[in-house]
């Protein structure tokens, strides 16, 4: 290794480690009240790990290799662009321009900088059985984080576009009240099966609790 290769390894790194300051937009537009909400690196690597265990789990004859460096790469336009949600109607117009443009920036100085944007691109794409897979396990560990922060959210502080949502409105109208049941509820379509099994798990255990919670009340 040269020196000038190492100081572009050590740049990369100093750059890929705002991710670990930079806090997921959607928890603040959620008005999550909790000391700190997760930055986007820790939901790297809360996503890489449910990948890990469900690849551990299931024998989905999947490249993991490909699966783990999607799941790693897939953010890092934010260090540019930032965390943009579905309610940034205007930078969502020219986000993928964007985004290929703060990948090929991110990665300017490396001779595989293209190799990093078409793995990104086929994740973007849900074009191959890897890129389902880490797209799904993408979603799913927002609806896993989403349950962790119950309890914590300021609903009447949220931006009233949320409940003005169809995804949203059908999801009360069917009886899912709680932030977490949303997430997963409005997740659902966009599963296969061992994902949706998942989903169906997590909202059985969110009944499961509401029933609980209403005996102990009728108690007192």
């Amino acid at each position: 290794m040269t020196k000038e290769e190492f100081i572009k390894i050590l740049d990369l790194h100093e750059l890929c480690c705002r991710l670990k300051k930079t806090l997921r937009t959607g928890w603040i537009n959620w008005q999550v009240e909790d000391d700190r909400v997760e930055s986007i690196a820790e939901h790297i690597f809360g996503v890489c790990m449910l990948a890990v265990g469900i690849m551990s789990t299931e024998n989905l004859n999947l490249d993991s290799n490909k699966v783990i460096t999607m799941l790693m790469l897939h953010e890092t336009e934010e260090i540019i662009i930032g965390d943009i949600t579905m309610f940034d109607y205007e930078k969502l117009k020219t986000k993928k321009i964007d985004g290929r443009q703060a990948v090929l920036e991110i990665f300017k100085d490396f001779p595989n900088s293209q190799h990093f944007l078409s793995i990104i691109e086929e994740f973007e794409a849900n074009s191959t059985p890897e890129a389902r897979f880490a797209k799904q396990c993408d979603k799913f560990e927002a609806d896993l984080q989403a349950r962790l922060y119950e309890g914590k959210y300021a609903i009447e502080k949220v931006d009233d576009r949320f409940f003005k949502d169809p995804r949203t409105i059908e999801a009360i109208n069917a009886g899912f009240n709680t932030v977490s049941e949303q997430f997963c509820q409005n997740d659902k379509p966009k599963f296969d099966d061992i994902f949706l099994q998942m989903a169906n798990y997590l909202q059985d255990i969110e009944k499961q609790e509401k029933a609980n919670y209403n005996t102990m009340e009728n108690r007192f």
